[in-house]
């Protein structure tokens, strides 16, 4: 794979990533400075 393919592969996970409840819930518990609850989703 090249650097860009790379690149492209890593912002295609990244971008499904983002949308789950365990990411916001992890965004979330940093602001609100607690421990995340994560769900494994």
């Amino acid at each position: 794979v090249s650097v860009n393919g790379a690149i492209e592969i890593e912002g295609q996970a990244y971008g499904r990533l983002r949308g789950s409840e365990d990411f916001k819930e992890g965004v979330a518990s940093f602001h609100e400075k607690r421990k995340p609850v994560f769900k494994g989703c």
